[in-house]
């Protein structure tokens, strides 16, 4: 029995995902892993708090720390779009009209067959409150884009057992849902932890910003021997 403090982790599984970065108007990026800006997006939707609900930056962004693993880092893929009507401009005018709509193009990044384990550090009760709403979330959750559910359960556990994120990060049990890529048992894995002394900066926090910018934040981002293989089910993908 140990007296840690409350650590909440999830897993993010799914046939496609997307965190952006620089994601505006027609350019919808992916980073490599998710943003801390998606995490509180997912934990919010959850929550039932709207994209403008100020307690996204006061309860969560403030009071959360995040450390991410990437169990399966995926392959990013690019999809085409064309846009048809009469759309909307970033000066706040429209092009096209109804007799004659235009029509854009939109290139959408997507990171498919990836895993991540995420392991959030905050305040006990809000944690136990996350949790509730993970496992009966008010709005559907997704991995990033609306367009990507998640394959299992997102909520993984929250657990006193480790002294810290990356603990976490370092001992628990690695897993991925896809049997071809638990048979390519990783030897490293690649981890990155929020860090006010961090060397790197993510440019992807939530802040009160009427054109929806991001804040920047500090990251370590270090490299981890693999920790023994969860023993769950996995699905192939033939």
């Amino acid at each position: 029995m140990t007296d840690y403090p409350p650590i909440l982790i999830l897993r993010l599984e799914g046939p496609m995902q997307s965190w952006g970065l620089k994601a505006k108007w027609d350019i919808r990026d992916t980073g490599e892993e998710p943003s801390k800006s998606g995490i509180v997006g997912l934990i919010g939707c959850a929550m039932g708090y709207s994209r403008n609900d100020p307690r996204l930056v006061e309860e969560l962004d403030k009071n959360l720390r995040i450390g991410i693993r990437i169990e399966n880092p995926g392959e990013i893929s690019k999809d085409f779009h064309t846009i048809n009507g009469v759309l909307p401009t970033a000066e706040g005018k429209f092009k096209g009209s109804d007799g004659e709509p235009t029509t854009i193009i939109s290139i959408r990044e997507y990171i498919e067959d990836a895993s991540f384990l995420v392991a959030i550090e905050g305040p006990g009760q809000l944690l136990y409150k996350i949790r509730d709403a993970m496992e009966d979330p008010r709005w559907p959750i997704y991995l990033g884009r609306k367009s990507c559910p998640p394959t299992r359960p997102i909520f993984e556990t929250i657990t006193q057992d480790y002294g810290s994120i990356d603990d976490v990060l370092a001992k628990y049990p690695w897993s991925s849902y896809t049997c071809e890529v638990r048979e390519k048992y990783p030897e490293e894995l690649k981890c990155i932890v929020e860090d006010h002394n961090g060397p790197y900066m993510r440019t992807d926090r939530v802040q009160k910003s009427p054109v929806r910018m991001y804040g920047i934040r500090n990251v370590r981002i270090f490299k981890i021997k693999a920790p023994i293989m969860k023993e769950d089910t996995c699905t192939s993908l033939d």
